[in-house]
């Protein structure tokens, strides 16, 4: 309980919201939701009405009169039809908004007749749909770790490294499903275990039905996690009695058939997804080329989707890397062999299938977007790894839980830390920890946490988050004050590598990080200086303007004689 309360003290705290960036991932779902709430239809057209444009609709051209549903755009649409007979939906999969229905209809509730406010729609729809189903996820991944691992040290290091050091926890803390098909996908795989081990007599029917729903509905939740489902279910033939087929069979046929009935509501029939349907034409371009993006094998993806500090899974979360070391202790587990092939197989497959999409790095993305549902059996490895390790430790035995506590503690600083505070970061800026946090850190720069009820803002606001993560290192070291410390070398070393190399700005992340922090919400943040920091002659200007309204004529003829030295030849 203490474990999963860690990422919930956390991830109902902060609320990273930027509306300038009129999230479509969100908001398209946010958008469903209401929809269905308010107006009992998959149709999205009136709360675009309501709530502004947003892109990652689907465009549904039914103006013929026949029934028939083509796209408004593109090679599939073959006839000319009326402008005044389109439909826009959701071009996502449809059961994060479904998730998100309870949170939204509390809304609701809440606000009487007053018209709903989107950011406060999103906050409830956020709450419903991805904090409250993560925090049951984490209840039960670790103690699947604790049955995986002879040392509690490595068992809550890795569950630390992954509930609150991994971007998990950033996508946890928006309205996308990147997090819940994580949790769909190794919740079933967890059950699947499970059913391995109890007689088939005993192994309850409910069981069986709980673990199909959570293989099928990890697609219904992201389509793209297709591979995951199949393999998923291929594994039941072999973890589920054949007694219990058709509970399993039950089980996954209900979110497969809410697929269904949503796409044959949407796009015409059961059986066609609305990535064709899209409204933006450079979105469909990408989907129309090879299955759903899939084509020829992206180069650069092959290693940054693993090592690029923005991007890279092992990089933001290094702990993880200890999942090559848990390889060979997996397959050696007696009678665990058909859970580390499946196990396996899965990441191998979503590694293999991300690389060769189109769109791989996802967009403005905190860690590798498309490979957020393996990162559970990656750290399933990387706990079987460690404890290798700790196994044939002997005298370095403090070495290994070393090496567990300070890879967890880099992943804390890593990715959770920017998954609190920007989990949406722009493609140009290649080091985020060298290049754009430091500069928000130091000159207040904080999403909105709920210390902004009491009208707190600022790097202030994020301290307890601070003590949290300070409280889980503590918590992973279970009082072994010396292997804390010996961890800290090692989580200085990790953090140089996504620092050190990073060099000087490049022009095009400095544009980033001016963006990022000219639309930064909520206030109370010292703008000119973050923008005097990023070294623009303009800002610089403006920061002079500033130190001078304010008087303090040391510092103006400090900045004053910098700008003099630039502007010689």
């Amino acid at each position: 309980m203490a474990a999963a309360g860690l990422f919930a003290a956390v991830a109902l705290y902060v609320f990273p919201y930027y509306p300038i960036l009129n999230n479509p991932n969100e908001n398209v779902r946010l958008y469903m939701t209401a929809a269905l709430v308010d107006e009992g239809t998959y149709e999205i057209s009136t709360i675009r009405q309501r709530w502004g444009w947003t892109n990652d609709a689907a465009c549904v051209d039914v103006g013929a009169g026949d029934g028939s549903r083509v796209p408004c755009e593109g090679p599939m649409r073959q006839v000319p039809r009326a402008d005044d007979g389109r439909e826009y939906f959701s071009v996502k999969a449809p059961l994060a908004s479904w998730l998100g229905v309870p949170g939204y209809q509390l809304y609701r509730w809440w606000k009487g007749d007053a018209d709903p406010e989107l950011v406060e729609a999103l906050w409830w729809t956020r709450v419903s749909a991805s904090v409250l189903p993560m925090v049951l996820f984490f209840y039960f991944f670790h103690g699947f770790l604790g049955r995986l691992t002879r040392s509690p040290i490595v068992r809550d290091a890795v569950y630390l490294g992954t509930a609150l050091g991994s971007v998990l926890l950033g996508y946890a803390l928006l309205f996308v499903s990147h997090s819940q098909s994580a949790a769909f996908a190794f919740g079933a795989f967890m059950l699947l275990h499970h059913s391995r081990r109890v007689p088939a007599k005993k192994l309850h029917h409910g069981l069986a039905f709980a673990a199909g729903f959570l293989a099928a509905g990890t697609t219904a939740l992201e389509y793209p996690c297709v591979m995951v489902t199949a393999l998923l279910c291929v594994q039941a033939l072999f973890a589920v009695h054949w007694s219990r087929w058709i509970a399993f069979g039950v089980g996954a046929l209900i979110p497969t058939l809410l697929v269904m009935h949503f796409q044959d509501a949407a796009f015409g029939s059961p059986l066609s997804p609305g990535h064709l349907f899209v409204e933006n034409p450079a979105f469909r371009a990408i989907h129309e080329g090879g299955f759903f993006g899939m084509g020829e094998l992206q180069w650069g993806a092959v290693w940054k989707l693993l090592f690029h500090p923005r991007l890279g899974l092992f990089s933001l979360t290094p702990i993880l890397a200890f999942a090559a070391l848990g390889v060979v202790p997996a397959f050696r587990r007696r009678g665990a062999r058909l859970e580390a092939l499946f196990g396996s197989l899965m990441v191998v497959g979503m590694y293999l299938a991300v690389v060769h999409l189109a769109n791989w790095d996802g967009g403005w993305v905190t860690g590798p977007r498309y490979l957020v549902v393996v990162i559970p059996f990656v750290a399933c490895g990387a706990a079987l790894g460690l404890d290798a390790l700790v196994r044939r430790g002997g005298r370095n035995l403090r070495a290994a839980h070393a090496l567990a506590i300070g890879s967890a503690a880099a992943s804390l600083i890593a990715a959770g830390f920017p998954s609190l505070y920007y989990p949406h970061l722009p493609p140009d800026l290649d080091w985020p920890l060298a290049h754009l946090f430091p500069i928000l850190v130091a000159h207040d720069f904080a999403p909105y946490t709920a210390l902004h009820l009491l009208d707190v803002h600022g790097s202030i606001s994020m301290v307890p988050v601070a003590l949290v993560f300070a409280l889980g290192v503590g918590w992973a070291a279970h009082g072994q004050y010396r292997t804390a410390l010996w961890s800290l070398p090692v989580t200085a070393l990790l953090l140089a590598l996504q620092v050190v190399p990073a060099g000087d700005p490049e022009p095009a992340e400095r544009t980033a990080v001016g963006f990022v922090t000219q639309h930064w919400s909520p206030a109370g943040h010292d703008l000119p200086a973050a923008l005097a920091r990023k070294g623009d002659p303009a800002s610089l200007h403006e920061r002079l303007q500033l130190l001078r309204k304010e008087g303090r004529d040391t510092e103006a003829l400090q900045l004053e004689r910098r700008l003099a030295r630039e502007q010689q030849p």
